[in-house]
């Protein structure tokens, strides 16, 4: 009996010292470097230029439909050149795809982080990164109008709890009527 439980012991112990165990350090140097892999797998450079892409140009018909004091190039050029500078911060030491592959080698083990790159490697994954775009070109209009009908409601809201705060100001605060 002693035996068994003294093997037991020692399984754990070089289980536990192999790093293999569930929650293993997310610094592993493997785990960070498959987690860039499904990045690359994933086309990720692509998918933020194409969404970069189509928001700016959503969002600059939305900030400028029914104000003619804009002119919808001039901000969607604007809007560009803050994605382009987000970009930047984004692929740089310690940057968002830094941040992004800590938290993926946090949230997954090697072996889970190896077959999400697998299924964005596999035809059925290279399929839903191809459709993407033209997905977002689907729903980010309808996202937007949502947007714009909640905003008035949720401004409202948000008055309303910052004049129960005593937020200074709160009362002067100015809501978009509803569309």
């Amino acid at each position: 009996m002693k035996t068994a439980a003294l093997r037991l012991a020692m399984a754990a112990l070089a289980l536990a010292a192999s790093g293999a165990a569930f929650g293993a350090d997310a610094t592993d140097p493997e785990r960070i470097a498959e987690a860039r892999a499904i990045f690359v797998a994933m086309h990720l450079d692509r998918q933020m230029d194409s969404m970069a892409s189509v928001m700016s140009e959503g969002m600059a018909k939305q900030f400028t439909q029914g104000k003619p004091i804009f002119n919808q190039r001039a901000v969607q050029v604007m809007l560009e050149e803050l994605m382009r500078g987000m970009k930047d911060q984004i692929n740089a030491p310690g940057g968002l795809m830094d941040s992004m592959a800590q938290a993926y080698a946090t949230q997954f083990n090697f072996a889970e982080l190896r077959q999400i790159r697998e299924f964005y490697e596999s035809p059925a994954g290279q399929h839903m990164l191809q459709a993407q775009p033209e997905l977002m070109k689907q729903v980010l209009p309808k996202a937007m109008e949502m947007g714009r009908t909640n905003l008035p409601r949720a401004c409202a809201r948000a008055k309303e709890r910052l004049i129960a705060e005593k937020a200074e100001n709160a009362e002067a605060m100015t809501c978009p009527a509803a569309p």
